[in-house]
């Protein structure tokens, strides 16, 4: 996909479409928060391929905007957007670069997981001929 250069606004009309998404399909009360910023720093961050510390303070806060995508990300609320927004190619791209970023947190996270299941599963047999008072046999009971 061709990258997308995000100046960190959402046109009023994109806005208007997302907006219309998420109070239809999650039933948000967006004058409860400022939906808008946070998408935008979203997109900022994902567009511009940042690191969540680099937000610009007019965003708000790093820790607090990157929870929230988290959240939205654990509830599909990215996947349901990119879906939705289909009449707008401009803003259909921009949301399906996030959801793709989420789709590689969620296949990351998936490999973690069974990975440590896999360590979790596995036991490191003592050989036979290792004594107790031997230093290397102390270090391999340490890790079973």
């Amino acid at each position: 996909m061709k990258p997308i250069k995000y100046t960190g606004k959402l046109l009023d009309e994109q806005w208007e479409k997302v907006a219309h998404i998420l109070s239809r399909a999650s039933g948000l009360n967006l004058a409860q928060h400022d939906y808008r910023i946070f998408i935008e720093a979203v997109l900022w961050v994902i567009l511009n391929k940042k690191s969540w510390a680099d937000i610009p303070d007019h965003f708000g806060s790093a820790k607090s905007i990157y929870t929230r995508f988290y959240r939205w990300n654990e509830n599909a609320v990215w996947h349901l957007l990119a879906r939705r927004s289909t009449t707008d190619q401009e803003l259909h791209g921009m949301l399906t670069q996030i959801n793709d970023r989420c789709d590689f947190l969620n296949r990351r996270r998936e490999s973690r997981s069974q990975d440590r299941m896999t360590i979790h599963r596995e036991t490191i047999a003592l050989p036979t001929n290792c004594q107790s008072s031997a230093p290397q046999c102390d270090l391999l009971k340490s890790t079973t």
